[in-house]
């Protein structure tokens, strides 16, 4: 039985950070869960925010979306950060979930978080998701 309560915790912790359900219905099955954990379960990795952020960008997403899922992510035990993308995407999800301390969600916002991680420079209209 505990292995498979931790398969599902991995699981909503994925619907979470790979935005797999409606982002209301993510942001509630995580915070159902406990919030420590010995182990990191799932690792936020650049790929997952630039995904976030075209989203967004093609208006799949709004801003309170994105601060709702950053805020869910934010200080979780159990969500790692990619190894070597730490700081940055540490630094990515803080500003996101506390747009009113760092800097409002916009679409400058996004594109300057796209070029910093490296992601797609292409429009978001030619975009894939």
């Amino acid at each position: 039985m505990i292995a498979s309560g931790a398969q599902r915790r991995r699981e909503v912790l994925l619907d979470l950070i790979e935005l797999r359900l409606a982002p209301s219905a993510a942001v509630a099955a995580v915070r159902e869960l406990p919030w420590d954990s010995d182990v990191e379960l799932v690792l936020l990795t650049r790929a997952h925010v630039v995904a976030m952020l075209q989203r967004y960008l093609r208006c799949e997403l709004n801003e309170a979306d994105l601060e709702a899922w950053a805020d869910a992510v934010e200080g979780r035990d159990d969500i790692g950060a990619e190894p070597g993308d730490e700081e940055l995407l540490r630094a990515f999800v803080f500003e996101t979930a506390n747009p009113m301390i760092a800097e409002p969600i916009s679409d400058a916002f996004a594109r300057r978080w796209v070029e910093r991680l490296g992601g797609d420079q292409r429009p978001p209209s030619a975009a894939t998701g």
